[in-house]
């Protein structure tokens, strides 16, 4: 199930209305979301993905914060994974990436949207975190978190995009190997500073580098998966298709990440967690057999 923890944006990214849209970000109190997810709890969720337009923020309006929030969510009886969506660079803290290292009901998953590399186009972004700093985070994710998926999103074609700044970002995505990203092409918005920008980029050339960059992640991608068969994870069963039990595993989050399709002669229900020997991969989606118990 999906919790939203906040509503609204108090950042000024110069190619996004949300702030307009929506205002300044408005947090829920704690109580209130440990509350709906008792709820949910109750009802036989087990798996609780936080979403909001600025995670690493939350709670910086009404006096607390997403590391405080998540140590009072873990005592929730009955949920298994907790998953945070949407974890903007310049909050992740040390002690927030212990405690996502450490914490066994917070899975080792963090959708980090980077949008890109360069620092001239992240400064026309109005994004707060420069290259250097973008990759010391990775570089600390990756040494603290055992097990780390990481996820992230791109902008191509950002107006002013030359040629030279996409190649940055094409061998950023390639030298990186995220597990999971996906890109955009830049959409003009009305009311935003982007949208005012000269340097427009052609569609032509937006759909082009969309290609390139996609393509580029589909070949990590399908390594990354690869690496994965003959692992055993635990993944919880979704429903079935073609014969196959629908599951997803850890690294999978629900509508935005592949899928595992599972092999079984015995029954299995919706909501049962298993444990999953992968024995194939292709560029989305895992395949595996369950392991006797």
């Amino acid at each position: 199930a999906y919790v939203k923890v906040s509503e609204g944006c108090s950042r000024t990214c110069s190619f996004c209305i949300i702030p307009k849209m929506r205002g300044v970000m408005k947090s829920r109190p704690v109580e209130s979301i440990t509350g709906e997810a008792v709820r949910l709890a109750e009802k036989g969720v087990r798996e609780i993905n936080l979403i909001a337009q600025d995670m690493t923020s939350y709670g910086r309006d009404i006096g607390t914060n997403l590391e405080n929030m998540l140590r009072e969510l873990v005592k929730v009886d009955g949920v298994k994974w907790i998953r945070i969506h949407y974890c903007y660079p310049w909050g992740l803290t040390d002690s927030l990436v212990g405690l996502i290292a450490d914490e066994e009901k917070i899975l080792p998953y963090i959708d980090m949207p980077l949008q890109h590399i360069n620092d001239r186009i992240l400064g026309l972004m109005d994004r707060k975190t420069p290259a250097r700093r973008i990759r010391d985070i990775i570089r600390r994710l990756r040494s603290r978190v055992d097990n780390l998926t990481l996820r992230t999103t791109f902008i191509v074609g950002f107006p002013g995009e030359t040629d030279g700044e996409f190649e940055e970002l094409l061998d950023f995505v390639a030298e990186t190997g995220f597990d999971r990203a996906g890109a955009f092409k830049y959409s003009q918005e009305e009311g935003t500073p982007a949208g005012a920008m000269h340097g427009q980029v052609p569609d032509e050339v937006k759909e082009e580098r969309y290609e390139r960059l996609m393509q580029a992640q589909s070949e990590v991608s399908l390594e990354k998966n690869k690496s994965l068969i003959g692992s055993v994870h635990e993944g919880f069963i979704e429903g079935r298709e073609n014969g196959n039990y629908i599951a997803r595993i850890a690294s999978q989050a629900p509508e935005v990440d592949g899928q595992t399709y599972v092999k079984r002669s015995k029954p299995l229900n919706n909501g049962d967690l298993v444990s999953i020997r992968i024995t194939d991969a292709d560029i989305y989606d895992l395949y595996g057999e369950v392991v006797p118990e």
